[in-house]
């Protein structure tokens, strides 16, 4: 059973939803390989969302099975890589989600202000 008043349960909660979300956002900006993704991801999150290799190659071909993004092999520093691209249809995708998660945001900060407002009445 998880411990709800632990603050490492919903920081693990969150940033497991987030990864999806800045995989397709690093890919949206240029076209990388998974190891570059990471790194992206961590980055451009200031390190808050830093998935492995592992839980990311799991999402990059989920993403590609579904036509989110598409893949060529290229040689990059003598290495053959396959490097992720976001189709059309992932850019859309990727703009559901910012929509998503913006009205998230609105509704975590409208409940924060409505639940600040009873905490000060109820002292006063």
């Amino acid at each position: 059973m998880p411990d709800y008043g632990d603050p490492s349960y919903w920081r693990g909660t969150i940033k497991m939803s987030l990864s999806k979300f800045f995989v397709l956002s690093v890919l949206h900006r240029k076209p990388m390989h998974g190891y570059e993704v990471v790194q992206a991801v961590e980055k451009t999150t200031n390190g808050c969302c830093s998935p492995t290799e592992g839980t990311v190659y799991p999402m990059l071909n989920e993403f590609e099975a579904g036509g989110y993004l598409h893949s060529t092999m290229e040689v990059v520093h003598g290495r053959q890589r396959k490097i992720y691209t976001v189709t059309d249809k992932g850019r859309h995708a990727f703009q559901v989600a910012v929509d998503a998660w913006l009205e998230a945001t609105d509704c975590i900060l409208a409940s924060k202000a409505a639940s600040e407002g009873r905490e000060r009445k109820e002292d006063a």
